[in-house]
């Protein structure tokens, strides 16, 4: 390879502007030699562009073909809740049994109604299993525990007393509140007992 003078370099620059090509990187140059080589088309040699009746048959077969697999998809129901009622929803209950579906309400005061009532009971089963549990060894220093967890408990109290004046109808609040409510008043009776029938655990 030769190594060209500056003078020479600059003598090829100004021939190469001289003549009248189109340059190199323009679109115009790499379309037409991509369009000899077969490699693209013009717009008006597409084979949709072609048939534009085409174009909307197969527009006709794919919302024809959707709205149908739709109707039969929504008569069969979601392929994950099995068998059953599709509209309500399969949740794990705290036991591990699946329970179909959520009772329906006619009114959102119907569902606090139902709400209340669970927490109540909750309160009730609560109060009964800390007084009949006594067959668990006491520990010595259980006067102390309950004590402890009663102080906290009234804490927890006040802390989701607030929280309901704030947003009354929040069901999450509620439902902390109602089993804060619940432990405490296991607590207060397990203190009530005699020292020797309190439990050691809660």
């Amino acid at each position: 390879m030769s190594h060209l003078s500056e003078e020479n370099f600059n003598e090829m620059i100004a021939r190469e502007r001289a003549t009248e090509r189109p340059p190199l990187n323009s679109w115009q140059t790499i379309a037409t030699g991509l369009r000899e080589e077969g490699i693209i088309r013009d717009p008006a040699q597409g084979r949709w562009t072609a048939q534009p009746w085409l174009r909307a048959a197969a527009a006709v077969v794919l919302v024809a073909g959707g709205i149908a697999f739709g109707r039969t998809s929504a008569s069969r129901g979601p392929l994950s809740a099995g068998a059953g009622d599709a509209s309500q929803p399969v949740v794990q209950s705290l036991s591990g049994k699946a329970v179909s579906g959520t009772p329906a309400f006619r009114s959102a005061d119907e569902a606090w109604e139902t709400l209340n009532r669970a927490g109540a009971e909750y309160q009730r089963a609560s109060a009964y299993l800390a007084t009949i549990n006594s067959g668990a060894q006491p520990r010595v220093d259980s006067a102390s525990l309950y004590t402890s967890r009663l102080a906290a408990l009234e804490q927890v109290m006040s802390a989701t007393q607030s929280a309901l004046e704030q947003a009354p109808r929040d069901p999450v609040i509620n439902q902390y509140y109602l089993a804060t409510m619940g432990a405490r008043e296991a607590t207060r009776q397990q203190l009530a007992r005699p020292a020797g029938l309190r439990l050691t655990g809660f």
